[in-house]
This record gives structure tokens, sequence and C-alpha cells, in this order.
């Protein structure tokens, strides 16, 4: 047996760093501008650390572009490297700065950590030039200057600034919209407006606050308002925002923001940002919350976070389950909070969280449990129900089986007339025209015992049965109505006896195939109220109209009469009122 040594082949690295390091070509300004404020931090740490003065001295990252030249330069006045320094950290793939410093000053503000960032220039440049002069003024500046191969060149050199670093990309044609403003002021706003060193892109700063690092309690409403402005321009106002600023167990900081929904949009993923140390990291964040919480829009921090080389992926560990159960406990405590402090106020936020609030019990069980009390279910009439109250409002409604029934509309308008048929039984009728409200009710059946219904249901229909058999046809003249109806229709026809007063017919679905978001269900069944009056009138005149009449009432009341059949329906209805 012997013993080997593995070995790199530097020539085949280079090319996979520069192709297959990374998702996008642009995270390398990103790494680029991360290396110039981790030189600012640096220097501020050493200030102290020394007693080196830099007061009136502002440390920042420039960006400057010449476009004629495919030339992008950045551009810092930290703390700048020695000739070994260079040789140690710029000629060693993996050899990070950042990650020594960090280690040996204890400094946690180093973004920098695998010593790989710099080599993504070599994805978008043929070549890099480094000018740089330590803050050791003593020692002689030095340029570096590489084409993304193995070999590099290395003199000294005198820096025009004094102390920092100038990168100099020299672009590949095909990249040379690097060289455009516009385009890498987009992407410096998108990785680096949070960071805490002045970043400059052709002399315009562009760094904001990171309102989420600011205690709650110095914070007003509106600064939280006008931050999610900043983030989501042109957005209406959220409905309600959750400040999280905690460092155990884990280290975390954030601001959660409930969006105003659109009921077309609610399951739309909405954009939530992760940054480590100011830096944007990832808005993909699958592996951090759980998938109700993506619908939530707004920005975390966390250092503690592990991250993969690239810093483009979350490395899934422990931590992240950590943070997402705390995430998921802070957001129930607020909504717990809201709906104690104020019921009014958490009630016309209900449209708007309620999404959230719903998908989330349909996919976490122990959330369900902490929130079950606080879901709303809102009636018709506009008012609302928490689940307890609704279960005791319904518990007296019950089906042969003993499961308590409830009645819901998808569409108000269109089925409000039905709804009312059911409110005057004295049965609250719940709106549910949400995305998710199918899943939702459904969840609720298999929890709570109960079997919802459409008011257009064939199963809803017996809950209209009248008590009392006032006019109600025989069974001959049931039989001789119920086959010209069927003619008349061409669906199967159900006698019922819905009161005198009651409808003249019901236009009802099957209701598995009604509750279906993703289909329309075609009309199943016509239920004719075998005590209105209207049908006596019709065998005793055979005037087929009284019949159509029934037939389009139907139609009327569950929304499905067609407009260009309303005119015939009014005027139909004229004449015979009028004995014509």
């Amino acid at each position: 047996m012997r013993t080997g040594t593995l070995e790199v082949n530097l020539s085949g690295l280079l090319p996979i760093i520069r192709k297959y390091l990374y998702t996008h070509t642009d995270v390398f300004l990103r790494e680029l501008v991360a290396n110039g404020v981790d030189a600012c931090q640096k220097l501020r740490a050493l200030a102290l650390q020394e007693g080196l003065s830099l007061e009136g001295e502002e440390l920042k990252v420039e960006i400057i572009v010449y476009p004629s030249k495919r030339q992008l330069i950045l551009r810092d006045n930290g703390v700048g490297m020695t000739e070994e320094e260079v040789e140690k950290y710029l000629a060693v793939i993996a050899a990070s700065s950042a990650r020594d410093f960090a280690e040996k000053y204890k400094e946690t503000d180093i973004i920098g950590f695998f010593g790989m960032g710099f080599y993504s220039a070599f994805m978008v440049a043929e070549k890099v030039e480094v000018l740089t002069q330590s803050y050791r003024l003593e020692a002689p500046g030095v340029r570096w200057v590489g084409d993304g191969s193995e070999t590099y060149t290395l003199e000294q050199a005198s820096r025009p600034e004094g102390r920092g670093t100038t990168v100099t990309l020299h672009l590949l044609p095909e990249y040379e919209e690097y060289a455009q403003v516009w385009k890498v002021r987009q992407i410096a706003e998108k990785y680096a407006r949070f960071l805490p060193v002045s970043i400059y892109v052709e002399g315009s700063r562009i760094n904001e606050k990171p309102l989420w690092r600011e205690h709650p309690t110095t914070l007003s409403e509106a600064d939280y308002k006008k931050f999610y402005a900043l983030l989501y321009p042109g957005q209406p106002d959220p409905a309600f925002f959750l400040h999280l600023n905690v460092d155990y167990p884990v280290n975390l900081q954030g601001i959660l923001y409930f969006p105003t929904l659109r009921p077309e949009a609610v399951l739309e993923k909405a954009g939530f940002s992760l940054y480590v140390r100011g830096m944007f990291i990832t808005d993909d964040l699958r592996e951090l919350l759980p998938d109700y919480l993506q619908l939530l829009q707004g920005v975390i921090e966390s250092s503690d976070i592990p991250l993969n080389v690239s810093r483009s992926q979350l490395q899934v560990d422990p931590t992240l389950r950590k943070i997402s159960q705390h995430i998921v406990r802070k957001v129930t405590e607020k909504l717990k909070e809201t709906f104690e402090q104020d019921r009014k106020r958490y009630e016309t936020l209900w449209e708007h969280i309620g999404p959230f609030v719903k998908y989330g019990m349909i996919r976490d069980e122990e959330f369900a449990r902490r929130v079950r009390d606080l879901a709303l279910l809102k009636a018709v009439e506009g008012s609302y129900f928490t689940l307890p109250e609704y279960l005791s409002r319904i518990s007296a409604t019950r089906d042969p089986r003993g499961f308590s029934v409830g009645f819901y509309v998808q569409d108000r308008v269109r089925q409000g007339a039905l709804a009312r048929l059911f409110q005057n039984q004295g049965h609250p009728v719940i709106e549910a025209d949400t995305v998710v409200d199918p899943y939702w009710l459904s969840h609720l059946e298999l929890r709570e015992g109960i079997r919802f219904f459409r008011v257009d249901a064939q199963e809803a229909a017996r809950w209209l049965e009248a008590r009392d058999r006032e006019g109600e046809l025989n069974h001959q003249e049931v039989q001789a109505v119920k086959a010209a109806l069927e003619q008349l229709t061409g669906l199967p026809v159900e006698p019922l006896p819905l009161g005198v007063q009651g409808p003249a017919a019901l236009l009802t679905r099957q209701e598995e195939q009604a509750r279906d978001p993703l289909r329309s269900a075609p009309p199943a069944r016509l239920t004719f109220n075998v005590q209105h009056p209207l049908y006596r009138r019709y065998l005793l005149s055979q005037d087929r109209r009284w019949l159509e009449h029934a037939w389009d009432w139907a139609r009327l009341l569950s929304g499905d009469l067609k407009q260009e059949d309303l005119q015939a329906f009014l005027e139909r209805d004229w004449a015979l009122l009028s004995g014509i």
C-alpha cells in the first residue's frame, strides 16, 4: 500500500470556475463589490486595532465604465494589499484574505469566505488588471495582470489614488453590455444597495438604509411603508408587516410584509429576498421558508445561514430549520396579537392575509393548530365568523350521518339570489371566492367534521325542502310536468317541495364538480318546485311558456341566463303576468 497526494489541474480548474461555478454572469459584479467592501471593513477594524485615523474619510467602492474601451473599473479605498498578499491571495485559488482576516481579528462584518469570488471576473473579461497599494504605505504598490489562464504577471507600480485597490476588467466582446452605466447600475442596486460601505456608480451613490437593522421601537408605520415602496415601487401599501429582530437561537433580522392581494394573484410568488451582511444573495428561499410563507414579501438577513461556494444557493442544514420554525412562530404570534388587540382591523385585513393563513393551514398541521381560532369565514352579507363561531352557528344543521352542513358561494353576484334562499331558511352562507378556498374547505371538512355545499349543488337543494305540503302537485301531475321539463331542457329533472313562496325551479350541479377550480361545472339537474303555482297554470293552459319561464328563472338564479336570453325572458314575464 502507498499513500498519494491529490493534485489539482489548474488549467482545467479555471474554465470550470468561469463557466460552471456561478449560475449567472451578473454575479461577478457582486463578488468584486464584496471584495471592495471587505477591504474597507478590514481597514475600519485595523484602525481600531492599530490606532489609525480615518476621521473625515468616506470609505467607498466606485464603479466606473468606459464603453468605447469595453472596460469596467471597480475602485476602493480600503486596506489594499502588499506584493506578498497579492501572491498569496490572487495567485492561489480558494485562498481567502477575508476568511484569514476574520479568523485572526474575530471580525464578523466580512462578506468573503471561500476565496473564489475574484475569479468570477473571468466569466466576462478576457483580461483583468489589479493595481493595489497597501495601507502600510512603506510597502510599494503592485500591479497584477491575468487572462484567466494559469499564468499571470506581477510588478511594482504606483497607484495614483494611494491606499486601496483598482480592478480593471477588459471585457469580452460578447459581454460589452457590462460597460454600460444602466447595466452596472441595475446589478449594483440589486446586490449592493444595503451594504455598509458607500457604493458609487459613475459618481452616484446607490446605498439605502437597511431598515430591518433598526430597532422596531424607533420606527413608525410610515417608515415601514416607505421602505416597502422602496422594495416594491408602484405596489399598493402592504396589509401589515412583521419586524424580526432576534439573536437566539439564531441571528436573524428582517421585515415581513403581507402584501395587498388580488384574488387572481393569491398563489403567485411574491418576491422575498435573503441578505447576508447587507449583500443580496437570493430570492429563491424554498429551503428556508415553508411554501405558504413564500407568498410574503420583504427581506431577511442572517449571518448564520450557510451558503454554497457561489453564494447563490442555501446549504441545507439544521440552522435553516430553526430559522424557518422561528419565522412561522413569529407570524402566528403577530396574527394572534392583531386579532386580540383589534378584531375589526383584523377583519379588514383578512381579505389580504386570509389566503396566507388558509394555505398555511392546508400545508402545515402545526401551523393549522396554532391559527385555527384566528381563521375567519366571511358571510355573504359582509360579517365574519371565527371558525369556532361558525361551527356553533351551523351545529343544528346536520346531514343523516351527523356531519354539520355549511353552504357557500364562489361568486356572490352570480349566486347571490340562491344564497338568499338559504339565508331565509336560517342558514349562514359564506364566501369562498379565492383560488385557495376550494382546498381549504376540503381541509376543514377533513379536520372539523363539516360538509360544505355550494348553494347550487344538488346536495344543497334538499335543505330548502318545505315542511308543509300546501299546493303540492299529485303524482300524476308531477310526472306530466317532469316529462315536459325534461323535453324542454334536456336535463334530468327532480321534483322537490320548496314551498309556495319558494323558487319555481333550481339549476343544480354536483358538488364535486362545482367546487373544482380547474373546470367549469355544467348544469347537471333541474329541480322543480312541486308546490309552485306556476305549474298548475301550465297544466290548466298547456301553455309551454310557463315552463320556459320556470327554466329561465332557474338559469337566472344560478347566473346561467345569457344576456341575449334576458330580453325574451322579460317580455315573456310581462306577457304571462298580463294574462296574454
